[in-house]
């Protein structure tokens, strides 16, 4: 009986250590991605600058086989984005038909083709995150279900999942970016009435909650259930909403190193939410630092636009807008979302 008891104790030991160190891979993967994210789209740490140069790409052909999802890709681009003769990140790009035999895109985050010992690629964390939200989207909601997201993020979600995304295709207003643009040919562009649809995602987002709701129950009615994922990237696209006419939103932004006191750096991080701002702000942590986000001072339009209501900031955790219902959230601080909207 005692050599069992310690048995078990042995093995619960290796289970915690274990678990620890996913959770620090995740974190330390995540920090990676932010970094190159911003760097390949934005100057500096200023979201909704857009750099004009400076971008280069590697083209490949990737192993269709090798994609999880809702539908089997015909066909799979990789393109591997460089920042002065060095790899940042890459993206795939599948193609693949609906089950009516109508050809999609979707942007995807490729696994690593090299071993890089026991810390998988950011990329790779990035879309097992998404894997994650497909099963909870197939599980969770009914298979006639509209989910409303960012364009790239309607892409995943219908070859992931396998549901009706609202958006799926991009503007001609998304290709100011260098790295949508070398992805320009590759991508279906969206027609009028599909600029429209991307028009008013821009607007909600960006939108007074309580009036971007009201105004998602009169467009879609009842007829079928509404579903809205949101994400903590959606902070680092306001440049090409506000392009698609969302409203200008300012935050202040800030990457903080990490230390082993956690009660002296959730103080330090207060402090800067204050003094910087109006105390809201949303914090992830990346790895050995935590990246921050928060509303500034007497803010009211970025305090109650829908976009902060759902993400993770610290006053909207304590209430949801009326009518909203959480369906899902990712681990990694809450950075993906999902939520039913009441119609009724």
């Amino acid at each position: 009986m005692m050599a069992q008891r310690v048995k078990m104790s042995v093995m619960a030991l290796k289970m915690t250590i274990l678990l620890l160190m996913c959770g620090v891979l995740m974190s330390f993967g995540s920090m990676l991605l932010v970094r190159q994210i911003r760097l390949a789209f934005f100057d500096n740490s200023e979201p909704g600058q857009t750099l004009p140069t400076q971008l280069s790409v590697r083209y490949s052909k990737r192993q269709p086989a090798n994609l999880q999802g809702a539908f089997t890709a015909d066909s799979v681009d990789d393109y591997a984005m460089q920042r002065d003769g060095k790899d940042t990140f890459s993206l795939l790009v599948a193609h693949y038909k609906d089950h009516d035999n109508q050809q999609h895109r979707a942007v995807l985050f490729p696994k690593s083709t090299q071993e890089t010992g026991l810390l998988p690629s950011s990329t790779e964390l990035r879309q097992t995150i998404w894997q994650a939200a497909a099963k909870a989207i197939s599980q969770n909601t009914p298979k006639d279900a509209l989910i409303l997201s960012w364009w790239d993020d309607g892409q995943r979600i219908h070859f992931l999942s396998g549901r009706d995304a609202w958006l799926n295709k991009p503007g001609k207003e998304t290709f100011i970016s260098p790295v949508w643009k070398n992805l320009q040919d590759n991508l279906f562009l969206a027609t009028d009435a599909e600029r429209q649809q991307l028009s008013k995602m821009a607007r909600w987002l960006t939108m007074d909650s309580d009036k971007a709701l009201a105004e998602m129950r009169t467009f879609f009615g009842a007829s079928r259930s509404i579903y809205l994922l949101v994400n903590n990237d959606l902070l680092m696209r306001l440049g090409e909403m506000i392009d698609y006419g969302g409203t200008p939103l300012s935050f202040n932004s800030k990457v903080v190193p990490a230390h082993d006191n956690l009660h002296g750096d959730i103080s330090q991080i207060k402090q800067w939410a204050y003094e910087e701002g109006d105390g809201n702000y949303l914090v992830q942590k990346e790895g050995l630092n935590y990246h921050l986000w928060g509303t500034p001072k007497l803010s009211g339009t970025e305090k109650n636009s829908l976009i902060v209501r759902l993400l993770p900031f610290v006053d909207s955790l304590k209430k949801l807008p009326d009518g909203v219902q959480l369906v899902y959230q990712s681990n990694w601080g809450g950075y993906l979302s999902i939520y039913k909207i009441e119609l009724k």
